[in-house]
């Protein structure tokens, strides 16, 4: 490698040196390389409005007036995109690679057409804009930037993609401009398509109108910030809709973390657990667990009731937590009512009833019945569903409306 060094490097006055601060690499216009740096240099210009194929670069080093051999073509593209790194960015399978590995320059010199790379263009209004990325982020500003500056700045906005809840990344009640940031981010592939041209139209922008009017850009900026706030946010307003449900429907009233959870625990201390189904058991264990961490206990209810929790939530999920929130705390209400009744378990048997009607009101029923009479009972309910008929719904309509009657 150190050979390889001096002769291809070293030996043509192709060497590092320090500008400013920064590193760029300089060729002597004497050098025997400096037409084959120039047109290496040509090919990264031509790359910055579209992205080129490494191979190109290849057939154009094979053709006149360099005619170069395989051999040297192997070692000079894979030198020279090394040298060039901080310049453009590199795509394989039309994935970005951020950072140029000694593994991915021998991959890109081996298959040479499997890769291709985009020159950063990073000039007037994209440099403002790139600007106000990293001003929202609390990175340095500056006059130029690298694929260094890309990777630090596009880093951010995807690791804040990842870290969301799967609520958040798939809830549609967003504006349609934080659904749109939302999926720039899920699929960038190109970071400076995502910076340009998908956040841009995302909030109703293009490039071309930021670069007539550069006023807009502050409104460019707000509105991301927005965006990225409302999906930041999108999860804990998910739990605050839950809370706002539990104390409109039961509490009657606005209530914090640790009223409204003490007054479901009371609401049902008369509850003979016991007797509980399975179900019903795992919700009132959870209402009375000691957890005094807000979320998790919430979801520690929620899936006692649905399945899942919150964070794994569709928009549809919210739906039917209300419903069969509602119905569980009904059916515990209504078992609470039976647990009061002064019952010897050993001599009857209590059944809770309740039936719900858009036009009428009936207020649910605790029936007993005497275990002296099991069989009678039994008896009438065999000779009942002898009468009934094959269609089942219709079964259930006949017996729901005698039963509705004799309730009354």
């Amino acid at each position: 490698e150190k050979t390889i060094y001096l002769s291809l490097l070293k030996e043509n006055d192709i060497s590092p040196i320090r500008e400013n601060e920064i590193e760029v690499i300089s060729i002597h216009q004497e050098s025997s390389f400096f037409k084959l740096w120039r047109v290496s240099e040509d090919f990264l210009e031509s790359a910055k409005s579209v992205q080129l194929k490494v191979s190109e670069l290849s057939e154009i080093l094979k053709r006149r007036p360099f005619k170069l051999k395989q051999g040297l073509i192997d070692f000079w593209i894979p030198t020279f995109l090394f040298l060039k790194r901080d310049d453009f960015a590199v795509f394989g399978d039309n994935i970005y690679i951020p950072n140029l590995s000694e593994e991915n320059l021998e991959l890109i010199a081996k298959y040479p057409e499997k890769y291709s790379i985009k020159t950063f263009d990073i000039e007037g209004v994209k440099l403002d804009i790139f600007n106000s990325y990293r001003k929202f982020l609390n990175i340095a500003t500056g006059p130029k930037f690298d694929n260094n500056s890309f990777i630090e700045t596009i880093k951010p906005f995807i690791i804040f993609y990842k870290q969301l809840p799967e609520y958040s990344k798939n809830t549609k009640r967003l504006s349609p401009s934080a659904i749109k940031i939302r999926k720039a981010i899920a699929t960038s592939k190109d970071p400076e398509d995502t910076f340009f041209e998908a956040f841009p139209s995302a909030l109703g922008f293009t490039l071309f109108s930021l670069q007539q009017d550069k006023s807009k850009l502050q409104n460019f900026t707000t509105s991301l910030q927005d965006g990225v706030r409302e999906l930041r946010t999108a999860y804990d307003d998910l739990v605050k809709r839950f809370e706002d449900f539990i104390c409109s429907e039961f509490v009657g009233k606005t209530a914090d973390f640790d009223e409204y959870k003490e007054y479901l625990q009371k609401r049902f201390s008369k509850l003979k657990k016991h007797m509980l189904l399975s179900n019903q058991k795992t919700f009132v264990k959870r209402l009375d667990s000691p957890l005094d961490d807000k979320k998790a206990w919430l979801n520690s209810i929620v899936q006692a009731v649905t399945g899942k929790t919150l964070e794994t939530f569709s928009d549809e999920d919210e739906i039917l937590l209300y419903e069969r929130f509602k119905s569980m705390i009904l059916e515990l209400d209504s078992l609470t009512k039976i647990s009061k009744s002064e019952i010897d378990e050993s001599k009857e048997e209590v059944i809770g009833v309740k039936i719900d009607s858009f036009f009428s009101k009936i207020d649910p029923k605790v029936v007993r019945i005497p275990k002296n009479k099991s069989k009678e009972i039994e008896q009438l309910k065999n000779e009942l569903k002898e009468k009934l008929g094959k269609d089942n719904t219709g079964n259930i309509a006949a017996v729901l409306k005698l039963l509705k009657e004799l309730l009354q």
